[in-house]
């Protein structure tokens, strides 16, 4: 394989372009992840509350749990841009429900980015550790 000086040093500079590229979707990628997480907990919740009566376990943080009776039917929540609302157990429920579907989207596309982009460097890498560069 015959490179010139210049086809070698772009390949350079896509190696590093990607490198920096995906170590940011790295990290919107843990991001999006806890952000589900946090959502399927709520949702769990949400359910959890609408199911019929009698006394609860429900965590509050740090494996802390608080027990009681919750006769509640609206829960207070974010509707974006810092504003809150109470809403009924249904209306929070589809909510949250359209908010993690949304989220599980975006976390599967960060996933198909990463993968092409990891593959795209794996072929740089290759050719440059071919040249003796890497």
């Amino acid at each position: 394989m015959s490179l010139s000086r210049q086809d070698i040093q772009r390949l350079l500079e896509e190696y590093q372009l990607l490198n920096d590229l995906l170590a940011s979707l790295q990290a919107q990628h843990a991001t999006v992840s806890e952000l589900v997480e946090e959502l399927s907990t709520a949702l769990d919740g949400v359910r959890l509350l609408k199911s019929e009566g009698g006394e609860r376990l429900v965590h509050i943080g740090a494996g802390i749990f608080v027990g009681g009776v919750f006769e509640g039917r609206e829960v207070l929540t974010p509707l974006g841009a810092g504003y809150y609302a109470f809403l009924d157990l249904e209306n929070a429920e589809r909510i949250v429900k359209e908010r993690l579907e949304e989220y599980s989207k975006v976390k599967t596309s960060l996933e198909e980015n990463i993968e092409k982009l990891t593959e795209r460097a794996l072929q740089i890498r290759q050719v440059l550790e071919r040249l003796g560069l890497r």
